[in-house]
């Protein structure tokens, strides 16, 4: 087995076959090497930030515990996350896309995940719905 290279720039142009090679790297290999155009003053940036904030102290790091959040994003501390009923030997922050008007509501209610409609008014259900939020950090 070798490590799978992906490119990035291929979810553009063809996104079902992208999603089949990180389907595949990730259920046959368990991780990969994503090639991309972003600027390395972001990539390193990203990097002092996520430093940054994996040396805080616990308790600074729980104010945004992922249980706060429907959405399921937030900081998971050491012991809390597992694979196949085993703990995993880390923490994380977990976090996704943010969706249209939500950083505006994040600023007037910082503490609040609201249910939305979907980005073209249809009717979302309830438990999908909570997962569009917006991220607690940065």
């Amino acid at each position: 087995m070798s490590l799978p290279i992906l490119n990035l720039s291929l979810h553009r142009t063809n996104p079902a076959l992208f999603a089949d090679q990180l389907r595949k790297a990730c259920h046959e290999i368990g991780f990969f090497l994503l090639q991309h155009d972003i600027p390395s003053t972001v990539c390193n940036r990203a990097l002092d930030e996520t430093h940054q904030f994996f040396s805080r102290p616990l308790e600074e790091k729980m104010t945004i515990s992922y249980e706060q959040s429907p959405a399921f994003r937030g900081y998971m501390p050491l012991g809390v996350e597992n694979t196949e009923g085993r703990v995993d030997g880390r923490d994380q922050i977990e976090y996704a896309a943010e969706y249209h008007g939500m950083l505006r509501q994040r600023k007037q209610h910082p503490h609040q995940h609201p249910i939305m409609n979907g980005e073209h008014g249809e009717q979302m259900p309830l438990f999908y719905n909570r997962l569009r939020a917006t991220n607690p950090w940065p």
